[in-house]
Order: structure tokens, then C-alpha cells, then sequence
């Protein structure tokens, strides 16, 4: 075996330095690096082995809170399904206490109803005199009271049939007496009629009077009485006895005599050809002037009488002083609707300060009591709760433009009325007074 040797040299100042090692001490060397690698690696094997054991210690805990969690999970669960089935049972014990109370209910009206049938059935029975089922005891099963419904039945079933019968006989004697009822009916009628007709023709003519009056007087339109052409005689002989005649006949002291029912007749007839005439005229110039009526607000714009101020002079409800009110106040309530009182274009419908919601038709031009001409119309409708028009719109008389309400200057629900004439206010009673003498106004 060859022997080596490992010689270190080093300078220094005496010269250059040699240090031999042996083959003994490699070999301590390398045994010292072999135990130390063999230690360490025990060391880490060592260290790997309790990190083994500490997972799966970890692991195991960690499948242990696992089953402890769903433990608790079950528990949670089933503590939920008692809570709910002792809710349940509850209920049902709630039910069965109501379903007690509704069954003695109805037993007891089952008991009543069926004592009140028995009644009814015993009087049936006497008065028609027959033998019938004898009556239910109150001991009786239920088997024994659907029996006794059943037998009932069939009695009032031939109960049925002998009403039938009954009435059937009764119908054709009603029928005749009911025949001879309304022929003496139509005998008074007959009798009765030309009175009637007479007073009926006095009545119309009242009230086309009356009506012509007042036309002419709300419009200021006079009508002219039509010239009646004289008729000429024909000298061919034609008559004939009239109804008047053959009821003067039948009936010599009746209501009214024949001949001055029939003289009062002649005498009228050229009065109401007159009178219709003269509504014919009437009725054209109105057509000719409908466009103007149209756009006149002549209608009250709210179904309230009531007012609770007028137009004029008046103590301010704020200020507490005297000041000039601009129109009048209907009262009504609130979302009470508000009605256009003439053919018109909406100009305004927004809040305006004082006014709260307001809306203001213009209406064009039309008539005015007093005044010959034409005036252009302007209307306003204050403290709404909602406006239904918008600015430009057509409206026509009666179309609902808003809803009563208290906005803005006010003390409470109402509509605030204002009629502009030629740009200047005036009082809108002149012209509703005039064109609508029957609706009365009164101040609340």
C-alpha cells in the first residue's frame, strides 16, 4: 500500500514553510465528516418523524371538530323540528277547539232548521189535509233524521203537485177576471182620455209660454207671431161624428162635456201652430248663433250651491281688514270635481303664489246680459287640490278640468270662481243669475 502526504507550503520571511500532513489524520477527518453527516441526517429523520406525527395529530383534531360540529348541527336541527312540531301541535289542539265550537254551531242550527221544517211541514199537512210522515224525535240518530229528510221530501214533492194543480185552476180564473178587469179598465180609460187630453193641452200650452218668455228674455231675442193664412171654404160637403161624439153617446154625464172639450180644442190648435212656429224661428237663430252660446259660460262650474263668499268688497280672512275679493267661493269639498262652464282653450294650469293651483280657460268671444255685442270670456279656478287640464288643451263645457282643494292662500277647502269680461273682472252671479234663473245660490 502507497503512502501519501499532503504538504501545506507557506512563505514567510525566513523563507517558504512546509507542514506535512499524514494518512492518519485524513482518515480522522474523514471519519469526523462522516459521523456528523450520519447525526445530522438522524437529526432531520428525528424531525421529520414528530412533523409527521404533529399532522396527523392536526388532521385528527381537525375530523374531530368536524364531528363535533355536525353533533351540534343535529342537535340545532332537531331542536328546530321540536320548536316547530310543538307549534304544530298547538295549532291543531287550536283547530280542534274551533272545529268543536263550529260543529256544536251548526249542530245547533241543524237542530233549529230542522225543528222550523218540521213546523212548516206539520202546517202544510193541515191545510192540505193529508196524511203526512210523523214528526222527527230528538233522540233521533243520525240514520233516522236522513230517513225522515228523505220522506219529507217526498211529501212536499206531492205538495208541489197539488199547488201546480192549484194554480193552474187559479191562472184561467185570474185570466178571465183579469180579461173583464181590463176592459172595464179600458172603458174609464177611454172615458178619462180627452179630459186628460184637454189638461194636457192646457199645461203645454203654460209651459211653452212660459218657456218662450223666459228664452226670449235670457237671450233677448223677441219673436215674431207669425200672420195665419185664412183658410178657404170648399163647397163639397165632408163631416163625420167624431170619438167626442160616440163617447157623448156613451157616457152623457161624464168628466167633462163633449162639446166644450171639442170647442176648446178648435180654439187652441191656431194658438199652438203659432207657438211652434215661433220656436222654429227660435231654434234657428240659436243655431246660427251656437258657436257664441258655446264659449258663453253660462253653467255653475261645481254641483255646489253653497258659497262662502261673494264678489265685492269683504273682511280679509288673513289681514282681518276690509279688501276687494275679485270672485266667489263655492264651498265643497276636497277632490270635489270642477266642471268647465263653457267651450274654452286652457291658458294657464300651473301654481301661481296666492292662487295655489290655478287654472284659466279662454273662452273667446260670447253673449253678456245687457250688452248687444259680443265680449270676450276668461275664467278662473283657484286653490285646487289637482289640476286634470294642460296648458292649450280644448276643453268643452262640462269636461272636468281639476279637484277642489285648499292650495295657497287659503283657509280651507273650496273653489275660488272669477270671470274676466274684455280684460276686466267682473262678477260671475251677473251672468250665471241670468242664463240660470232656476239654480238657485245661496250664501252659507
Amino acid at each position: 500500500m502507497s503512502n501519501f502526504s499532503i504538504i501545506l507550503l507557506k512563505e514567510n520571511d525566513f523563507g517558504v514553510g512546509q507542514y506535512h500532513f499524514g494518512k492518519k489524520l485524513l482518515y480522522f477527518l474523514f471519519i469526523f465528516l462522516i459521523l456528523g453527516a450520519a447525526a445530522l441526517g438522524w437529526k432531520f429523520f428525528e424531525q421529520y418523524q414528530t412533523i409527521g406525527k404533529m399532522g396527523q395529530l392536526i388532521e385528527k383534531q381537525e375530523k374531530n371538530e368536524i364531528a363535533f360540529q355536525q353533533r351540534i348541527d343535529l342537535y340545532d336541527g332537531r331542536e328546530s323540528r321540536i320548536l316547530f312540531l310543538e307549534n304544530y301541535v298547538k295549532e291543531l289542539k287550536q283547530s280542534e277547539q274551533n272545529s268543536n265550537v263550529m260543529y256544536k254551531k251548526h249542530t245547533a242550527l241543524f237542530r233549529s232548521n230542522t225543528t222550523k221544517l218540521d213546523e212548516l211541514h206539520k202546517f202544510i199537512c193541515q191545510i192540505m189535509e193529508t196524511q203526512c210522515t210523523p214528526s222527527l224525535t230528538i233522540e233521533a240518530t243520525p240514520q233516522q233524521t236522513i230517513q225522515w229528510l228523505e220522506q219529507v221530501s217526498q211529501d212536499f214533492m206531492i205538495f208541489n203537485q197539488s199547488i201546480n194543480k192549484f194554480d193552474s185552476r187559479r191562472r184561467s180564473f185570474e185570466e178571465q177576471a183579469n180579461t173583464i178587469e181590463y176592459l172595464q179598465g179600458q172603458l174609464v180609460e177611454t172615458k178619462q182620455s180627452l179630459s186628460e187630453h184637454m189638461e194636457f193641452l192646457k199645461v203645454n200650452k203654460e209651459t211653452v209660454t212660459r218657456l218662450t218668455k223666459k228664452i226670449s228674455k235670457a237671450t233677448g231675442i223677441k219673436l215674431v207671431k207669425r200672420t195665419k193664412s185664412k183658410r178657404k171654404k170648399t163647397k163639397t160637403g165632408r163631416g163625420g161624428p167624431t170619438i167626442l161624439d160616440s163617447l157623448s153617446l156613451d157616457s152623457p154625464q161624464g168628466l167633462l162635456n163633449s162639446a166644450s172639450l171639442r170647442q176648446f180644442l178648435y180654439n187652441n190648435s191656431d194658438d199652438y201652430n203659432d207657438t211652434v212656429a215661433q220656436l222654429e224661428d227660435l231654434n234657428q237663430i240659436i243655431e246660427r248663433n251656437l258657436s257664441i252660446w258655446r264659449q258663453t259660460p253660462t253653467m255653475i262650474p261645481i254641483r255646489s250651491r253653497a258659497l262662502s263668499d261673494r264678489y265685492g268688497m269683504r273682511v280679509d280672512p288673513f289681514t282681518k281688514k276690509r279688501a276687494f275679493h275679485a270672485g266667489i267661493d263655492f264651498r265643497a269639498r276636497r277632490g270635489t270635481p270642477v266642471y268647465a262652464p263653457a267651450d274654452a282653450v286652457v291658458r294657464i294650469a300651473s301654481r301661481k303664489s296666492g292662487f295655489g293651483l290655478l287654472v284659466e280657460l279662454r273662452h273667446g268671444r260670447g253673449f253678456y246680459p245687457g250688452r248687444k255685442k259680443s265680449v270676450r270670456y276668461r275664467t278662473r279656478f283657484a286653490h285646487l287640490s289637482k289640476i286634470k287640464v294642460k296648458p292649450g288643451q280644448h276643453v268643452k263645457r262640462g269636461d272636468i278640468i281639476g279637484l277642489v282643494g285648499s292650495t295657497g292662500r287659503s283657509t280651507g277647502s273650496h273653489l275660488h270662481y272669477e270671470m274676466i269680461i274684455n280684460g276686466r273682472r267682473k262678477n260671475p252671479l251677473i251672468p250665471l243669475t241670468r242664463y240660470n234663473p232656476d239654480q238657485l245660490l245661496y250664501k252659507n
